[in-house]
């Protein structure tokens, strides 16, 4: 398991699609229905900014991105391996 950070951002006209998407995982994790391996550890939503920030846990980082390409959320996203200090 790596730990990650998923920034997306999103254009004003994507922002109920994206609130859609974010509402929708939420709902996953709190149902325990992720994928097997993925673990959502935090969602920070920065909204002036058209911007989230998604802490997981998960198998690797590709296998992040391939989840993150068949999900498809309606915003430009990035995905950081990161280490956790605390």
């Amino acid at each position: 398991m790596v730990n990650l950070i998923v920034e997306h951002r999103w254009k004003d006209r994507d922002k109920e699609g994206a609130f859609k998407a974010v509402g929708g995982i939420v709902e996953m994790a709190k149902g325990n229905k992720l994928p097997e391996g993925y673990s959502l550890k935090s969602i920070q939503v920065i909204d002036r900014e058209n911007m989230a920030i998604c802490n997981w846990e998960a198998p690797s980082r590709d296998a992040m991105i391939s989840l993150l390409k068949q999900v498809n959320p309606p915003t430009k996203h990035e995905v950081f391996e990161a280490q956790k200090l605390f």
